[in-house]
């Protein structure tokens, strides 16, 4: 436990030389987490703190081992283990185990979001809205789903597994992509209604209570095809792609008071569902004034470029403000939790 109100941050991230599964260039997603760890230690330096950074491959343990728990705050940025982004929940039991405070969500929360499907169904069990679904372990599965409908790993995040073939409009393109799933990302297909509306991230962060940053929306006015609007692997990590120039980010979204308060209720109660703690993100796309949820995003990214740090910046805060403000959170909680036990 530590022993001192500012202590030392050591900021843990998962180094990636290969990936275990999928395509060649998903493994852009992975190895952008030592650059954030990079950027996240500079901006926390820079704000007086004593700072050092850890990569982790396998042996989380041995990584841990020169930072005692009561001197060091752990800044979880790790977002797998031995190349497998599928192990990402097994870092806080460790951290736990060894007596860490650490940022971000506990393993309950990252195994839950992590598998889309369950996910799904606790946000249906709380009357939450998601588009409907179905999980197919065979191309010959039967279906219930309508069509068009989204195929997708039902275990990945950052839109792994996603591109421009993973909308199907029909029996044959749904088995099709399916196998492509089953093959390429040893695990079944999550098979989602597509949602053909106006698509947000909603930044959500703290614990008491959790408060929302402004509404960011992909702007997909430059695709035509009204099936083709969607977030792709491409558009969300190949800077050079035709997808990425198609999908600009517009934050503050530009939506009215009722919708804007719709998706920050929507996105703060999921968030809340799924047992999110000190900030998440939360994917929605808008139908007849519903915000149905894609997806619940745990630990996002806190890239200089990306969501979160976005949504940060129209609030009036930088990456590193940002970054003091979640270590703060995580310190709130323990002195929470230790004033509840006195």
């Amino acid at each position: 436990m530590l022993t001192t109100t500012t202590p030392a941050i050591l900021i843990l991230y998962n180094q990636v030389e290969a990936l275990l599964k999928g395509e060649a260039l998903d493994i852009l997603a992975e190895q952008e987490t030592a650059r954030v760890a990079r950027e996240i230690a500079a901006g926390l330096q820079g704000r007086g703190y004593r700072v050092a950074l850890q990569g982790v491959d396998s042996d989380l343990e041995a990584a841990l081992a020169p930072y005692p728990a009561h001197e060091w705050l752990v800044f979880n940025l790790c977002e797998g283990l031995g190349g497998d982004p599928g192990r990402e929940a097994e870092v806080p039991p460790v951290l736990e185990a060894h007596g860490y405070l650490y940022t971000g969500s506990p393993a309950s929360a990252l195994s839950a979001c992590m598998d889309k499907a369950l996910a799904k169904e606790r946000l249906l069990a709380h009357g939450l809205p998601t588009p409907r679904h179905a999980t197919l372990s065979s191309p010959n599965e039967p279906c219930a789903v309508p069509l068009p409908a989204l195929v997708k790993p039902v275990h990945e995040d950052g839109s792994l597994g996603i591109s421009s073939e993973s909308v199907v409009r029909d029996a044959e393109s749904l088995a099709r992509r399916v196998a492509y799933v089953l093959e390429h990302y040893r695990q079944p297909a999550l098979v989602e209604e597509f949602i053909g509306g106006r698509e947000f991230n909603q930044s959500i962060w703290g614990n008491d209570p959790p408060q929302a940053l402004p509404p960011a929306e992909i702007n997909y006015a430059g695709i035509d095809d009204p099936l083709q609007r969607l977030c792709t692997y491409e558009a969300k990590w190949v800077e050079d792609s035709a997808a990425y120039g198609l999908t600009p980010v517009l934050c503050p979204a530009p939506v009215d008071e009722d919708l804007r308060l719709r998706l920050v209720e929507v996105a703060i109660a999921a968030y809340r569902v799924m047992g999110c703690r000190d900030y998440a993100r939360v994917d929605m796309r808008e139908r007849d004034g519903i915000p149905y949820i894609l997806e619940v995003n745990p630990n996002p990214t806190l890239a200089s470029d990306a969501g979160f740090v976005r949504a940060g910046r129209a609030a009036g805060l930088d990456q590193s403000q940002l970054a003091e403000r979640i270590v703060r959170f995580c310190l709130a909680r323990s002195a929470n939790r230790d004033e509840d036990r006195a």
